[in-house]
Formats: C-alpha cells, sequence, structure tokens
C-alpha cells in the first residue's frame, strides 16, 4: 500500500480548518433559541396533564358524592356545626340537617368525632372544604405523626359517630358495620388550613397549599351565603353572566347540585361571581384594587371541562 508523504498529510490537516470563536457562538445561540422554544412547550404539556389529574380526581369526588347520596338521599351538606357532648345544644338547622341523613340519631350521646379520645370538645365548625372530607370521609383522627385518617361512618343507626380509631382490632371488628369512605383519600393531602384539627383536602398539583371548594346547593334550594370561605377571598359560588365588575348575579352554575372548585397552579382562588365562558376575567379595579381574577383563569371545577379559561 502506498503511503502518504509527511508533507501531504501535513497539507491535508491544514485544510481541516477548525471552527471559529464566531461559529462557535452562532451554534450556541442557536441551541438557546431552540430550548427557548422547547421548554414552554414542555411547561405547558406538564400543566396539561396536572390539569388533567385534577379533573379526573373531581370526577372521582363527584362518583363518591353520588354514592353518598344513593344511601343518605342527599348531597353532603356544606357547612354545619358538629358537638361532641351529648349535652350541647344544636341549633333547628344543623339538627334537622343531622336528622335526615341518620333520622335514628341519638343527639344526648356523647360523640368522638375526632378521634382525639376526648368526646367533650368544643363544637366542630366544618366548613365548605372540610365538609366535603367528613361527608366523604367519616369520623377521623389525627395520627401521632401529624397526617389525618378517614375511617368512614358506623351503621349504628343511633350512633354514626363511633369513632375505631387507629387500633387495628379496633378496625378490624368494626370495618364490616361502616359506611364509607366513599372516596379513597391520600392521607399525605390532608391540610388543616384553619388549625382546628379538622381536615381538608389539596388536589394533586405539586406544592398545592389551597385545599378543594366544596358548595352544595342543598338539592336546588340555594346556595348559602354564609358557608363561603370568605376569609380566604372567596366571595360566591360561580354564577352565568358578565364576568365584569359590578355585573348583576347570575343563575348559579349546577343550581341544583353542587359546586367542586380547585384553585389550580397558582394556588389562588380569586374571588369567584359571575363567569363568563367567553371572556376574559378582569384585573383589579378602582378604588381597591382588590378583586383581581384574572387569577381565576386556571381554576379547576366540577361545571366546566378543563380550567376555567
Amino acid at each position: 500500500m502506498k503511503r502518504r508523504s509527511p508533507t501531504a498529510l501535513k497539507a491535508s490537516q491544514r485544510n481541516r480548518r477548525a471552527f471559529t470563536l464566531i461559529e462557535l457562538m452562532v451554534a450556541i445561540v442557536i441551541i438557546l433559541i431552540l430550548l427557548g422554544l422547547l421548554i414552554p412547550a414542555i411547561g405547558a404539556v406538564r400543566l396539561r396533564a396536572q390539569q388533567s389529574q385534577v379533573r379526573a380526581e373531581i370526577s372521582s369526588l363527584e362518583a363518591a358524592i353520588t354514592a353518598f347520596k344513593a344511601d343518605f338521599g342527599m348531597d353532603p351538606p356544606s357547612g354545619i356545626v358538629l358537638h361532641e357532648s351529648g349535652s350541647a345544644t344544636w341549633s333547628q338547622r344543623d339538627k334537622n340537617l343531622i336528622r335526615k341523613l341518620w333520622p335514628q340519631f341519638d343527639f344526648s350521646l356523647d360523640k368522638d368525632i375526632n378521634g382525639d379520645g376526648d368526646a367533650l370538645d368544643n363544637d366542630i365548625t366544618l366548613n365548605a372544604g372540610e365538609c366535603l372530607v367528613f361527608f366523604l370521609g367519616g369520623v377521623y383522627e389525627k395520627t401521632a405523626d401529624g397526617t389525618f385518617r378517614v375511617y368512614g361512618f358506623s351503621k349504628n343507626p343511633a350512633q354514626p359517630f363511633l369513632n375505631p380509631g387507629s387500633s387495628v382490632a379496633a378496625l378490624s371488628a368494626t370495618n364490616s358495620s361502616r359506611r364509607g369512605p366513599y372516596f379513597e383519600f391520600d392521607n399525605s393531602r390532608f391540610v388543616d388550613t384553619d388549625g382546628d384539627i379538622a381536615p381538608e383536602y389539596l388536589d394533586s398539583f405539586p406544592g398545592q397549599q389551597k385545599p378543594y371548594l366544596y358548595f352544595s346547593s342543598y338539592d336546588g334550594r340555594g346556595y348559602r351565603d354564609s358557608e363561603l370561605p370568605v376569609l380566604l377571598g372567596f366571595k360566591s359560588v360561580y354564577r352565568e353572566g358578565s364576568s365584569a365588575h359590578g355585573s348583576t348575579p347570575g343563575i348559579p352554575y349546577k343550581a341544583k347540585t353542587y359546586q367542586i372548585i380547585s384553585p389550580g397552579a397558582d394556588f389562588q382562588y380569586g374571588v369567584g361571581g359571575n363567569y363568563d365562558p367567553d371572556k376574559n376575567f378582569p384585573g383589579p379595579q378602582p378604588p381597591t384594587y382588590l378583586d383581581d381574577r384574572t387569577v381565576e383563569a386556571d381554576n379547576i371545577t366540577n361545571f366546566v371541562s378543563g380550567s376555567l379559561k
């Protein structure tokens, strides 16, 4: 085989020119531009997947509410004050709700609803998110590691709030005589945002800080303003009509059933109220500049497929 001379080899090496600094910089810029286009697209795909997961979970919550209604004849209430002491005085409204759910309920008996071993606690006031957990999950306890567990309701018609606690023996003895839980809660997503030892439930968005909201229309009798979590800034259930500030309140969505609301990926509910699917949510308006409805665009509910916008 004929070998190339050293002189010819050096000439060939000189002809293979290396990249110049400018060419390298151009290549890097092109790569950065492509990454700039790709990363938002990946983020959008991830967000859509997370939204789909939450929407599927809301559908599962709806199925759980349907199962609850099949057993008790009504959707879960979204506001109630429970009393553990048998000597406590119940409001007539709350007493009527309990009687409708459990006609033979014995109000004179002590009840350990929150599983702390003390049946003489102060009143247990359940708000919108807490009612969702309580009526779908049942009596509960806060365990030693700070998480909550739910145990359904006893089938004893006079004492549905019998709490088995975390004892394995107690649970084994009572599981066959209990109703619920109606929903398979992930214990790691229970929270207690108001510190009253009554759990609420977070959606599956990573890092979520605000729980699901739940509002009952009480089978079409009407949503109750007194059950709105005004401390969280949410002032109204969602209604049909123009979403512009100052618009006349319209007919509520799901007027005969209930609304379930996730705060979405930004962890903010907004203020609620009229919702027009064809319009953008308005920003804050003078003079207060407080009611910024743009944060509601990513809320996920049971009356719209996907997010609100």
